[in-house]
């Protein structure tokens, strides 16, 4: 299992931060290679959608849900597809915003990949993470 964790300022109450966090259909706005989300189902931890993600040329389906409901402080979510991963947030009031901290777990399939496929996976994932992070300070204020 690979980890990536980001913790980074927004201008924006915790409130807002979760807002756009657990609507996932904002999801494509600032994770780079998600190319929809859609069919969303339930609410809290009972909800539910599909997404479709780009990566290295290849194009998977899969399904989100989540895992922890916890306005306005925690909001975590399993995605199943070509990875399957756990998107832990966590948001505390920080000044005049947030403090977002993201855990992100997420298993490679090393089998089908090979060893330098993961290597190549593992450095273009910590630029993806990267660039969300970015986005969403974008988009949330930074």
């Amino acid at each position: 299992m690979a980890t990536i964790e980001r913790s980074f300022f927004v201008k924006a109450s915790p409130e807002r931060v979760f807002a756009f966090l657990e609507d996932h259909a904002n999801d494509p706005q600032w994770l780079p290679g998600l190319v929809n989300s859609r069919n969303f189902t339930g609410q809290g931890t009972g909800y539910q959608w599909e997404w479709t993600f780009k990566m290295a040329g290849f194009s998977f389906d899969g399904t989100g849900q989540i895992l922890e409901h916890e306005p306005p402080r925690r909001h975590v979510v399993e995605t199943r597809g070509g990875m399957t991963s756990t998107w832990a947030w966590t948001l505390a009031p920080e000044g005049d915003g947030t403090r977002a901290s993201l855990r992100l777990d997420y298993t490679v399939p090393v089998a089908i990949l090979g060893k330098l496929a993961e290597k190549l996976l593992l450095g273009q994932n910590e630029k993806s993470a990267d660039q969300a992070t970015a986005n969403l300070q974008r988009i949330l204020g930074s």
